[in-house]
């Protein structure tokens, strides 16, 4: 038995519709596409493809020692793997995340250094951030 032609066009578009998904996944899935997300998200008058891949940090009192080099050593940690990072990148919503974090896969999140900071500004900041948000842990060392 033929099928009718309602029956075959209804197959035939859901056939192109389920193409169309499969190609925009595969768009999405690439390093381009999450700059451009990081890109919707940073403060425009700050962005610069060009802070990619460059450590940025604080010397002084506005971050401690073991958070300086926590974030470092994340940061080397990501680049050894062709992620590309942005450290303390300046967000739309005024917020300035440790590390940004974008794979060649698309995917993109955050790292929080952590040392000494409440759980409380943790969980708030990871409610705020526009990815996800993992806390990695620092000790603290005498001296800083």
């Amino acid at each position: 038995m033929t099928q009718s032609y309602e029956t075959y066009q209804a197959k035939r578009k859901e056939s192109i519709l389920r193409q169309l998904r499969r190609q925009k996944a595969k768009r999405e899935s690439t390093l381009p596409a999450a700059l451009g997300r990081v890109k919707e998200v940073a403060r425009p008058d700050t962005w610069c493809t060009n802070h990619g891949n460059c450590f940025r940090c604080s010397i002084g009192d506005a971050e401690s020692e073991a958070h300086a080099r926590g974030k470092f050593e994340r940061f080397i940690y990501w680049r050894q793997y062709g992620a590309t990072v942005f450290t303390e990148l300046r967000l739309k919503s005024g917020d300035r995340p440790d590390l940004v974090i974008c794979l060649n896969n698309g995917e993109i999140f955050i790292e929080e250094i952590a040392e000494s900071e409440k759980e409380v500004s943790l969980l708030a900041k990871k409610e705020r951030y526009p990815f996800p948000m993992k806390i990695i842990r620092v000790e603290e060392r005498n001296g800083s």
